[in-house]
């Protein structure tokens, strides 16, 4: 047993010598694994800038990497953040193509301790695309994962036509104004101040919106889980479906009729402008304004208007004043 621990100590001192030795020769490699794969990471910072001009459609494909818009004297692209995730910019044309490395979350051994390396890359990536004032897109689409979507210093993004995936991605716009809308999204955030959606469908997963101010025209919002939050906003036409999650609308002005189908949630509705209601619960209580009602039962005012709010839940309370 002696000769155990004797043996024992003196290996430890041996490892504890190579790894001085090591550590002073800068061999304190950070280890990523990726796919059960050990790897050096590549801590290297860069920073990139590209301007350009003429660019009427924009393509951004991205991951980890925060994005901002601004507005600039010139069309414009600057990185600053991980090697690992740089972009690739190619202009073609009058056609702007921003595409990331493909990546993942991957975890790090700095000889210490082990750590999700995304929670420490994802802040310092940042890109910045500057845009000419008043300046106006044909197309523009976006692929965004574990990112932030921002506008900085600028007054809103116009866009003809919009089709963009997200995914784990916080999208906050202002002022922007986007036409013949495809978006669909999982598992992030949508938040919009003062901006107008028109011709288009929204799919989105696990995904919270707030919208306040700005308008819907003809746009179909289908969600499969989260929780919706309209103020004051302008809505022509179109519908809302929620198969589980919380409505609210307030302060907002309705032309064209709309159409409220939530599945699994209920729905607060105060403040609105429009010409008749029709409303159901299956399961739950009901009120349109002083009528009250519940178990599948439709209260209605005006309802043989052309424009009309239509709410039914499956399994929620409706209250509408």
């Amino acid at each position: 047993m002696k000769k155990t621990i004797i043996s024992g100590f003196i290996i430890s001192i041996i490892g504890a010598i190579l790894l001085a030795i090591g550590l002073g020769l800068k061999g304190n490699k950070s280890i990523v694994f990726e796919d059960l794969k050990p790897v050096i990471a590549d801590s290297t910072k860069v920073t990139q800038a590209h301007t350009y001009k003429d660019i009427n459609k924009l393509d951004i494909d991205v991951k980890d990497v925060n994005v901002e818009f601004r507005e600039g004297k010139n069309y414009s692209v600057r990185y600053e953040g991980a090697k690992s995730s740089s972009p690739t910019v190619k202009k073609s044309g009058n056609q702007l193509q921003i595409k990331g490395r493909l990546s993942s979350h991957s975890i790090r051994f700095n000889g210490m301790s082990m750590y999700d390396d995304y929670y420490r890359n994802s802040d310092r990536n940042k890109m910045i695309i500057t845009l000419p004032k008043d300046s106006k897109l044909d197309e523009l689409n976006l692929k965004l994962s574990d990112s932030l979507l921002s506008q900085v210093n600028m007054t809103g993004i116009e866009a003809d036509r919009v089709k963009a995936s997200i995914h784990d991605t916080k999208l906050d716009l202002r002022d922007a104004n986007f036409g013949n809308v495809e978006l669909s999204a999982g598992d992030s955030d949508i938040s919009m101040t003062n901006t107008v959606l028109s011709n288009g469908k929204l799919d989105l997963n696990d995904t919270d919106v707030r919208l306040d101010g700005g308008s819907l025209m003809q746009v179909a919002m289908n969600i499969t889980e989260g929780d919706v939050d309209y103020n004051n906003l302008s809505i022509q036409g179109g519908n809302l479906r929620n198969n589980d999650g919380d409505i609210k609308m307030s302060n907002t002005q309705i032309q064209g009729g709309y159409k409220i189908d939530d599945t699994d949630g209920d729905i607060l509705v105060s403040r609105v402008t429009v010409d008749g209601y029709r409303v159901q619960s299956n399961d739950g209580d009901v009120r349109l304004f002083e009528q009250t009602t519940s178990n599948g039962n439709v209260l209605e005012k005006n309802s043989n208007s052309d424009n009309v709010l239509d709410i039914i839940s499956n399994d929620g309370d409706i209250t509408v004043n």
